[in-house]
């Protein structure tokens, strides 16, 4: 069974390495180091988290000095390591964190079966 059926993501995604500091929203305990994979207007894809997390959860991340609260959607950890991949959108679409413009193309993919 497909994970994913094939289509059109509404936002090509812009690939982009960029580190960042991630943390459970409210939360009192330290931000963690992850870094960016690609990202578009209101989501990102991120890489090297080490935290426990859950799909749903809500998190804060800091890039530079700005902020912005995002849901995440998915979770893959890796094989043989504690890091973890997480797709996560926005809660607030209209927040850029990242000082760039991004394109307004949408992005044909399909994914693996």
């Amino acid at each position: 069974m497909a994970r994913f059926r094939k289509g059109k993501r509404s936002k090509q995604r812009t690939k982009m390495v960029l580190p960042v500091r991630v943390r459970l929203a409210g939360a009192k305990e330290q931000a963690q180091i992850a870094h960016t994979l690609d990202a578009t207007e209101g989501a990102v894809r991120l890489a090297g988290f080490r935290g426990d997390l859950n799909a749903g959860d809500v998190i804060e991340i800091q890039y530079r000095h700005e902020r912005a609260l995002l849901r995440v959607v998915w979770l893959r950890p890796l094989e043989n390591s504690s890091e973890k991949h997480i797709g996560a959108e926005c809660v607030d679409p209209d927040k850029n964190i990242w000082g760039q413009e991004f394109t307004h193309q949408t992005d044909q993919y399909e994914e693996k079966e």
